[in-house]
């Protein structure tokens, strides 16, 4: 059963018709689809901007800095599947009967995977600026998929404490394994 914010928005939010400008669909289209892409290189360039040292140094750097990241991402996707199998939750434009804003598959809607995975990212030892421009970009997708009609709006928060509970762990194991040997290097 959706939670009750999606109820209330799903008889208005989720109906995509005629009526609505062409643009503004594809601006929500393409943000619930590859809106996560944008996030990924946000971090990937704020690892890069936040290495130092020589060029190749740099290059090792900024790996070392996205490795826990790459890692809670992993790990986040494959809790989103497990979570998804256990409870499975039919998907908005299932339970109502409409199109969605874009073709997808019918399967488990909670949690959401974009948003899971976007918030695992934040692993990743990067600066605060890019931490919240991630944090951000992740929010708009988790809104576009809601307002696409792909998920309800517990799904995105679910997702959200998901990742967020999946950054924390892996950058303190990464931090408690590799103290004094790799985080002077990529503090």
């Amino acid at each position: 059963m959706p939670d009750p914010l999606s109820r209330a928005v799903s008889t208005s939010v989720f109906q995509w018709d005629a009526s609505v400008p062409a643009i503004v669909t594809h601006v929500v289209s393409d943000m619930a689809q590859y809106g996560i892409f944008l996030a990924v290189l946000v971090v990937g360039l704020g690892a890069l901007w936040a290495s130092r040292g020589a060029p190749r140094d740099r290059v090792v750097d900024t790996v070392l800095r996205l490795i826990p990241g790459v890692v809670a991402v992993a790990v986040a996707l494959a809790a989103a599947h497990f979570i998804g199998q256990a409870l499975p939750e039919s998907r908005p434009f299932v339970v109502l009967g409409q199109q969605p804003l874009f073709a997808h598959a019918a399967d488990a809607s909670f949690p959401s995977d974009h948003v899971s995975g976007g918030m695992a990212m934040l692993a990743a030892r990067v600066g605060r600026g890019t931490k919240a421009a991630t944090v951000v970009i992740v929010a708009l997708v988790g809104a576009a998929r809601v307002l696409a009609g792909i998920h309800w709006v517990d799904d995105i928060i679910g997702a959200a404490v998901i990742g967020l509970a999946i950054a924390w762990a892996v950058s303190t194991a990464w931090s408690a394994v590799f103290a004094g040997r790799l985080n002077a290097r990529t503090a």
